[in-house]
C-alpha cells in the first residue's frame, strides 16, 4: 500500500462517514427517493477517495488518512469522547452525535477534521451528475440542471475563436513579452502589447474551455475550471477558496459584477503605496476603457427573485436607490437572463469575459497561447528575467516548454503569482505578504414562493449602506449568490442527517445575501514542499464584528422583504421562523442577539473568499511590497505583476475592473519600456 492509496478499512471509514452526513431515512411518502437516498448510493465516498488521493498534498493526504485511522480507534476516542468504540460500528444515532461533538469542539484540530469531509460529501451528494447528467436529488430541490450537451446554443464566433499551439515535444519559444496568466490582467497586457506590434506569449494552467465546450455541470466545473479542483481553502480550512483555472480566468466563472474602484481606495493607493496617478483623470481613462471594451451596462441587470429581496427589504426599511444601494453593472450583452448556469461558463458568448474580448483581441494582433501550460519557475540571469520554464500537460504526458522572453508578466492570480516568484527563488520578504480575500459568509432567508436563486442573472443588486459605518469603509456590503445545489449544500449548516435533508428540499424557496467586508486583516501566501502555495489567513477582530455586523442588517433587509425563516452559517444552529408565518418581533430580536453572541470564529461558521488579492501587492518598500508603483519587481528587472496580487488593498468592491484599469496601466509602463529597448 503507497502513501497515496487509500486501504480498504480507510475507505470503508469514508464510507461510513459519508453515510452519516447524507444517510438513509425512512420517510414516508418519499415519491422521489430523496430522503431514502444516502451518499455512497451516488459513490460520493469513492469520488472523495479520488479526491484525497489525487488532488490533496502529500501533507494534507497524510492528515486526511490520519483523520479516518483516528475515528476508528478505540483507544484515541476514549480519550477524544470518553467512548473507547470505532465510529464505523456505531449506531447511526452514535455516528451522528459524534460528528457534532467534533463540529462544535473547542479544539480547531477537530473542527477542521470534521469541515474537510462534510464540504466534500455534501457538495458531492447535491452537485455532481451522474450517467445522463443529471443528480438523482435535484427533483427534489426544484433544480432542472443544466441542458443536455445537444442541446442548441450560440455556437463560438468565429472572431472570438482561439488557436493554441499544441505541442507534440520538448519546445523552446521566443517572445518578446510572456505573459503567465490568461485571466482579468494577464489578458488585458497581452492584448494591449500584441497590439504594440511585440511578439506575445500567454502561457495559462488551465484548459481552452469555451461556449462550444462547456458543459455547465457544478461538480464537473468546480473539477476542470478552478483551481484546487474546487477544493482550495486556507491552511486552516476555514475559507473556502473559489478562483478560476481556465481560459479567461476568474472572469470566466465569476458572476459579472462590475465596480469600479471607488476614489477613496484610490486617493489611498496613491498616497500609500506610491501609485501616482491612480486618483487622477488618467487613470479613469484606463477605467472607462476597460468599462466599454467589456460592454458595462445596467440594461441586463435584470433583478431575479433572489437579488429582488435585496431591493424589496431595502426599499421597505426606506434606503434609496443611488444612495444606500444600486442596480449593479454587468459585463453582459445578450445574456436575454439566460444566466441560471453562467457560474460554469457562458454557452450563449453573451458574459464578456476576456474569453471572448481580450484574449481574441491579444490573438488577433498575432499573440500566440499555451493552455495546459504550468509556468514551473522563471529563468534568472543577472538580476534580470529572462524567460519561463514550464510544463505542457496533454492526456497524462508532461512536455517541458522552454521560453525565452525579454519580459514577463507574472498573471496567474494572488494565488499562484506569489507561488511563482517563490519556486523561482526570489525571497524578498514583501513577496507574498499582503493578501486579502473580501471574507464573505452569508444569510439564507426563506420565503413563501419560489426563489430559485440560481435561476436568471446573479448579482444584480447591491446594499452599500453600512461600507462606511467602520473607519476606511472596511464596514460591510450586501449582494445575492446564485447558490447552486452543491455550493448550497456545503454552506447550509449540518446539525444531523434529516436537518440538512430538510433544508436543502427547502432550498428552492431561499435567497442567499452574502455579507462582504473590505478585511482589515492581511494574511500570506508561501510554499510547500512541492511549491505549490498555501494561504494563511486570519480576520481581525475588526473584521469579526464588521462580518457579524453585515448578517445583522441583511436579517433586517430580508425580514422586511417577508422572510418566513431566516438561518446564518454557523455550526451551532442560529436561526429563526418555523417558515410559516411572519417572524414575530421578540423572536427577531433574539435571533440578533445571538448572531452578535456567536460572532465569527474560524471553522465555527462558513466563510468564503472569491476575491483573492494583494500577494504580490505595489508598494515603495521592498520589504512589505513586492513589486514597485509601476507593476515592475522590485527584485528583477523586466519582471512585471499583472494580475489581482498587485492590489495595495482591497478596493472595497468586487475587484474585476480595478484588476483589469491597474493592468492596462501596467502595460503602458511595460512599452515604454520595450520602446526604449529595455
Amino acid at each position: 500500500m503507497d502513501a497515496e492509496t487509500l486501504s480498504s478499512k480507510e475507505r470503508h471509514t469514508l464510507r461510513m462517514l459519508a453515510d452519516t452526513f447524507v444517510p438513509s431515512i425512512a420517510v414516508s411518502p418519499d415519491p422521489d427517493g430523496f430522503y431514502g437516498r444516502k451518499a455512497s448510493d451516488l459513490a460520493v465516498d469513492e469520488d472523495v477517495a479520488r479526491i484525497i488521493e489525487r488532488y490533496l498534498s502529500p501533507d494534507q493526504r497524510a492528515d486526511f488518512r490520519r483523520l479516518l485511522r483516528t475515528i476508528e480507534s478505540p483507544m484515541a476516542n476514549m480519550l477524544l469522547s470518553g467512548r473507547p468504540a470505532r465510529f464505523s460500528t456505531e449506531s447511526e444515532a452514535k455516528r451522528e452525535r459524534f460528528l457534532l461533538g467534533w463540529a462544535h469542539s473547542r479544539l480547531g484540530i477537530k473542527r477542521q477534521g470534521f469541515q474537510a469531509v462534510k464540504r466534500l460529501v455534501l457538495f458531492l451528494t447535491y452537485a455532481k451528475a451522474l450517467d445522463g447528467g443529471v443528480n438523482p436529488n435535484w427533483p427534489a430541490l426544484g433544480y432542472a440542471g443544466p441542458p443536455s450537451a445537444g442541446s442548441s446554443h450560440a455556437r463560438l464566433a468565429s472572431d472570438v475563436r482561439l488557436e493554441p499551439l499544441n505541442p507534440t515535444d520538448e519546445t523552446t519559444l521566443d517572445a518578446d513579452v510572456c505573459v503567465v496568466g490568461s485571466g482579468a490582467g494577464g489578458s488585458v497586457i497581452a492584448a494591449k502589447l500584441a497590439e504594440a506590434g511585440y511578439r506575445v506569449l500567454v502561457l495559462e494552467a488551465g484548459p481552452y474551455l469555451t461556449a462550444d465546450t462547456f458543459r455547465q455541470r457544478e461538480a464537473e466545473a468546480y473539477d476542470t475550471m478552478f483551481q484546487g479542483h474546487g477544493v482550495l481553502t486556507t491552511t486552516d480550512l476555514a475559507f473556502s477558496v473559489l478562483a478560476g483555472q481556465t481560459a479567461g480566468g476568474s472572469s470566466t466563472i465569476n458572476w459579472m459584477t462590475c465596480l469600479k474602484p471607488p476614489p477613496w481606495v484610490r486617493e489611498e493607493w496613491e498616497q500609500e503605496s506610491g501609485m501616482t496617478g491612480v486618483a487622477s483623470p488618467a487613470f479613469e481613462s484606463f477605467i472607462d476603457e476597460v468599462w466599454s471594451r467589456l460592454r458595462v451596462n445596467v440594461e441586463e441587470s435584470v433583478v431575479n427573485p433572489s437579488n429582488d429581496v435585496l431591493r424589496r427589504g431595502s426599499e421597505s426599511l426606506g434606503y434609496r436607490l443611488g444612495v444606500d444601494y444600486d442596480l449593479i453593472p454587468r459585463n453582459a450583452h445578450g445574456c436575454a437572463n439566460r444566466c441560471d448556469f453562467c457560474f460554469f461558463g457562458c454557452v450563449y458568448d453573451a458574459k464578456q469575459s476576456s474569453l471572448v474580448t481580450y484574449l481574441p483581441d491579444a490573438h488577433r494582433a498575432g499573440a500566440r497561447f499555451l493552455f495546459d501550460t504550468k509556468a514551473d519557475h522563471l529563468i534568472i540571469q543577472g538580476g534580470e528575467v529572462r524567460g519561463v520554464e514550464a510544463t505542457f500537460h496533454d492526456n497524462g504526458h508532461s512536455i517541458p516548454m522552454h521560453v525565452r522572453a525579454r519580459t514577463v508578466v507574472a498573471a496567474g492570480s494572488a494565488i499562484q503569482t506569489p507561488a511563482l516568484l517563490l519556486r523561482s527563488g526570489i525571497r524578498s520578504p514583501g513577496v507574498g505578504l499582503g493578501l486579502r480575500l473580501d471574507p464573505t459568509t452569508a444569510l439564507f432567508g426563506e420565503f413563501p414562493a419560489p426563489i430559485r436563486m440560481w435561476s436568471g442573472p446573479m448579482q444584480t443588486i447591491v446594499v452599500h449602506r453600512f461600507q462606511g459605518s467602520d473607519e476606511g469603509h472596511h464596514g460591510p456590503w450586501l449582494e445575492s449568490a446564485p447558490g447552486h445545489p452543491g455550493l448550497s449544500a456545503l454552506a447550509i449548516p449540518w446539525s444531523g442527517g434529516r436537518a440538512h435533508k430538510d433544508a436543502m428540499r427547502r432550498i428552492d424557496r431561499a435567497a442567499s445575501t452574502i455579507v462582504l467586508v473590505r478585511d482589515v486583516a492581511e494574511g500570506r501566501v508561501t510554499i510547500d514542499a512541492r511549491g505549490e502555495p498555501l494561504l494563511e489567513f486570519r480576520l481581525s477582530s475588526r473584521d469579526r464584528r464588521n462580518l457579524t455586523r453585515g448578517l445583522q442588517e441583511a436579517a433586517r433587509i430580508q425580514r422586511a422583504a417577508g422572510a418566513l425563516r431566516m438561518g446564518s452559517l454557523h455550526l451551532r444552529e442560529c436561526s429563526v421562523g418555523d417558515g410559516t408565518g411572519p417572524i414575530r418581533d421578540a423572536d427577531f430580536d433574539a435571533f440578533i442577539d445571538r448572531l452578535g453572541r456567536l460572532g465569527i470564529r474560524e471553522n465555527g461558521v462558513a466563510l468564503f473568499s472569491a476575491h483573492p488579492m494583494g500577494s504580490a501587492r505595489a508598494g515603495t518598500d521592498p520589504k512589505t511590497s513586492a513589486a514597485k508603483p509601476t507593476g515592475e519587481s522590485h527584485d528583477l528587472r523586466n519582471l512585471w505583476i499583472g494580475d489581482g496580487s498587485l492590489l495595495p488593498t482591497a478596493p472595497g468592491v468586487n475587484p474585476m475592473i480595478s484588476i483589469m484599469a491597474l493592468a492596462a496601466r501596467t502595460a503602458a509602463f511595460i512599452r515604454e519600456r520595450l520602446s526604449r529597448g529595455g
